[in-house]
């Protein structure tokens, strides 16, 4: 009946069940009782130094001749599954007598006599285990206390997170099915950890088994027995087992297994194949060594040695079974999409001759198994090395990497860094650019994830979104694989349309849209759930050229760059003459410190920052006449003199030094005493205009002159309003309401402070911001025949969704800003709310909103501050559709949206 049963569950279920010995005649005779217990600082629960308990005396253990097996076998008597690593040289502190940082409760047999004194004896040497025995005990030794090594080679072992269970339990890729779920008459308590037991003592156990679309799963054993309680010792033991709902059974099944006392070893089978358990050798970081000379003195770095970072030490790999699916994991995680073969016999000749050489350096390294990691196998699509098998150490293998040599890989940058040292930008290589790009990221290689599909842009669901997707998309965009999938639009959300959902990528695909993907009405998502992405960029050393001197926190100061003058390179200062936060953007990426969140002009003392800001307050708009907000900090008194002016950014520059500048020093009015500045932050808001909202509400009105007195005064009529004979007649206006959304991750606030505010007497009322949008009724050339603006009276929160609190309110002077999530609405009956088109004649034109115009204030994303609608004019009434945001479609589509119809809007 069992068998019949095992049968349906899979096409072959062994359940094989070996007993062994008792304890007391496992032991070697030779093998006298130890016990273990990892010590050292810092340190996690699961490594530290191995220490023995030996003649009543704590001890360590040399690293000579150290492999894996050791590391297995000390584990398991520690209570761990198993051997993750080991370390050597003393990682983890000498255990010269000092054993007080020693976690007991990490030693499963470590015994509590309070007579077990601390001293610091080398108890083992030259250990092999074959990673069979039950003790560290079993194993060969020079003998007990037998040992040429100081403390400086204590030995250090790292084992698994996971504690002994009778089964592993791996990593679970899809959510569970439990498949035994029920235990008659009995109650299954989690987690708990079987009793330990004596030789005479029994007990009974519950198995808990899960089934994946892979691999069969036991997790751990867990105890069954009343719930307050152990289960009192029984004549026989075995493991009970209840199953419920499995293939056709509806009722649950109970059998039992050897019901006698024994050591049982599960070995589970599904259909042919051994469920095998490996763990995954943590490589911490790669690193390529350059040793030829035409490769030494490059950034970045594409070839060389590979090097891994192991336990806190670099290791050299071993070439043996190193293949370009390998060196393509190396440069993914060095920031490199893609690599190449390298010239073999060159490496191998310059190999022969430093280790035939007896007294250099490598050809004693050499011999340390400490030196090497064995073998690398990699598929070519993992996301790191630690995704890959490694092996540190072969076991029984007196010379490490027998016949071999170092492992090298040869990199292949994106297009965007090979010509990355040069003065002007670098440009596309491909004619076609990717149908997937990065919005909102605050370092070049991260963003939320955008796709093109049919012209359009949208975002990719975070279902499923792991680092082998996330890595497609990266190295399209000619990157290296990704450090990080973020869900949950982390790093802002997107509009328009969710283009994908579900994303699943074997790692070989070229492009993300070569992806299975499912459509997005399978599976409810929201502009919530956009996935991000950080990818591994390549060490271009840029941050080197460029230093911030004098502020208070680390993302803020004077900027101080190092130019080439007369032949040499020094440091020096920036004109801030034109100086703006699209440069200041440029200087943060090259630093690594995200977006600017101002760009600011730098006094060198305290006197000149008074007489500058005095100067500010004796006129009436002190932030425009001042250019920059202006602050006090001291730089390197070395580079005080300009050598940078004229300097403009696009703001898509890798560095400062690629903007456009002046070819000779020029700052009659930014140098000295008011020199560049930043201030530097993760986050940013992000501006957006509703199109929908414009598109809804725009209408005409004829509106009489007596009532735009005001608005006259504010500039928000055309020239022509002057020639009037005030206060008869009429001007046209093209009325709408705007709605401006933050979809970033700050607070949208003015620059100015509250107390430079200028006050509007006819309006009554304060503007924060002169000009917070532009609003422009262009022809299909792009030539403007109206235009309109609209200062920031009163910037607030109108409406937050629910979970949101507003924290911003015009009434009584408030402070002004939009939150997070948030937006602020200019209803279309308040002044300037228009385009004054009373001599526009009438036609196609195209109407364009943009907000922020003037890039006052930092966003993470200025591409999408612009709105656009086609507009029909036929004298009496107006009509807008297709309106979209500026960034929404794709280039070839927005060439074609003067001459098209048929653009759809693209709303929030």
């Amino acid at each position: 009946m069992i068998l019949g049963f095992l049968l349906s569950v899979s096409p072959l279920l062994f359940l094989v069940v070996q007993g062994s010995p008792e304890s007391g005649q496992a032991r070697s005779r030779r093998a006298p009782a130890v016990k273990l217990r990892l010590a050292g600082d810092p340190r996690l629960p699961n490594e530290g130094r191995l220490e023995i308990f030996y003649n009543r005396t704590w001890g360590t253990v040399c690293d000579d001749d150290v492999d894996l097996n050791l590391a297995n076998v000390a584990c398991r008597e520690l209570g761990f599954q198993g051997g993750v690593s080991w370390a050597h040289s003393a990682h983890y502190g000498e255990g010269d007598g000092d054993s007080t940082n020693a976690l007991n409760g990490s030693a499963m047999n470590l015994s509590s006599d309070t007579s077990m004194i601390s001293s610091g004896p080398i108890w083992m040497d030259n250990v092999h285990c074959d990673g069979t025995e039950r003790s560290l005990g079993d194993c060969r030794s020079n003998g007990w206390g037998v040992s040429d090594c100081q403390h400086s080679e204590d030995l250090g072992v790292i084992c698994t997170e996971q504690r002994t269970h009778m089964f592993a339990q791996p990593r679970q890729p899809e959510r569970p099915t439990n498949l035994i779920n029920q235990v008659t008459n009995h109650t299954v308590i989690p987690d708990l950890s079987p009793p330990r037991l004596r030789k005479s003592e029994t007990a009974a156990f519950a198995i808990r088994a899960t089934v994946t679309t892979h691999y069969f799963v036991l997790s751990q054993p867990t105890s069954v027995a009343s719930p307050l309680r152990r289960p009192a010792p029984q004549p026989n033991w075995g493991f009970a087992i209840a199953i419920n709902h499995l293939s056709d059974h509806k009722a649950p099944l109970k059998f039992s297994l050897h019901p006698q006392p024994l050591h049982l070893d599960l070995v589970i089978y599904l259909g042919l194949s051994l469920l095998q358990v490996a763990n995954k050798v943590k490589i911490d970081e790669v690193r390529l060594r350059p040793i030829l000379t035409n490769t030494k003195g490059r950034a970045p770095i594409t070839e060389g040695v590979v090097e891994v970072k192991h336990a806190g030490r670099w290791r050299q790999v071993c070439d043996l079974g190193w293949n370009l699916n390998n060196s393509r994991v190396v440069c993914g995680m060095l920031g490199f999409p893609s690599a190449v073969k390298h010239n073999v016999k060159m490496y191998k000749k310059l190999w022969d001759t430093k280790v035939k050489n007896p007294s250099s350096r490598l050809s004693t390294m050499t011999r340390k198994k400490s030196y090497w990691v064995e073998k690398v196998n990699c598929q070519g699509y993992e996301p790191s090395l630690s995704q890959c098998r490694v092996q540190l150490s072969i076991p029984r293998s007196v010379v490490p990497c027998r016949n071999g040599m170092h492992a090298v890989a040869r990199c292949v940058p994106g297009a965007q860094f090979v010509s990355s040292t040069a003065r002007r930008p670098p440009t596309q290589h491909s004619a076609e650019q990717p149908a997937v790009r990065l919005k909102a990221g605050a370092r070049l290689g991260e963003g939320r994830v955008e796709v093109l599909r049919e012209g359009k842009w949208g975002t990719v669901c975070d279902h499923r979104w792991d680092l082998v997707s996330a890595s497609v998309v990266c190295r399209e965009l000619g990157f290296g694989t990704a450090k990080e999938a973020i869900p949950g639009a982390y790093l802002g959300q997107g509009i328009g349309p969710i283009h994908m959902n579900t994303v699943q990528c074997t790692g070989s695909e070229r492009s993300i849209t070569e992806c299975y993907f499912q459509d997005i009405a399978t599976r409810g998502c929201t502009h919530h759930d956009d996935a991000s992405v950080r990818c591994n960029m390549p060490d271009l050393g840029l941050d080197s050229t460029v230093r911030l001197a004098g502020g208070q926190a680390p993302g803020e100061g004077r900027v101080e760059v190092l130019m080439e003058m007369g032949g040499r390179k020094r440091w020096g200062t920036i004109c801030s003459e034109n100086w703006g936060i699209n440069e200041a953007m440029v200087v943060c990426r090259q630093l690594g410190l995200g977006f600017a969140s101002h760009a600011v002009q730098v006094s060198k003392t305290r006197q000149q920052e008074l007489e500058l800001r005095l100067s500010c307050f004796s006129t009436i708009r002190c932030v425009c006449l001042c250019g920059q907000d202006t602050w006090y900090w001291p730089g390197d008194p070395g580079a005080n003199d300009v050598v940078l002016s004229g300097t403009h950014c696009s703001g898509s520059e890798m560095s400062i030094q690629q903007c456009r500048r002046n070819g000779q020093i020029h700052c009659p009015r930014g140098g000295g005493r008011r020199a560049a500045g930043v201030t530097c932050s993760d986050v940013a808001p992000d501006l957006l205009v509703n199109a929908q909202l414009v598109q809804e509400t725009a209408y005409l009105e004829d509106r009489p002159l007596h009532l735009l007195t005001c608005a006259h005064e504010e500039n928000c009529l055309s020239s022509s309003a002057d020639r009037m004979n005030w206060p008869y007649g009429h001007r046209r206006l093209l009325r709408f309401s705007s709605r401006i959304h933050n979809l970033g991750r700050a607070d949208f606030r003015p620059r100015a402070t509250r107390e430079s505010w200028i006050w509007h007497q006819c309006h009554r009322h304060y503007h924060s911001i002169e000009v917070f949008t532009h609003y422009d009724l262009l022809t299909l050339n792009g030539t403007k025949v109206a235009e309109g603006h609209k200062a920031s009276f009163c910037l607030e929160d109108t409406y937050c969704p629910d979970g949101l609190q507003k924290r911003y309110a015009c009434y009584n002077m408030g402070d002004q800003g939009i939150t997070v999530g948030c937006w602020d609405t200019y209803r279309h009956d308040i002044d300037c709310q228009w385009v004054d088109i009373t001599d526009v004649r009438p036609g196609e034109y195209i109407f364009q909103v943009e907000v922020n115009p003037s890039l006052d204030m930092a966003e993470s994303d200025f591409t999408n501050n612009v709105m656009r609608c086609r507009c029909k004019y036929d004298g009496n009434r107006i009509w807008m559709y297709g309106c979209h945001t500026g960034d929404a479609y794709s280039s070839e589509i927005e060439d074609l949206f003067e001459h098209t119809r048929q653009i759809s809007s693209n709303f929030i």
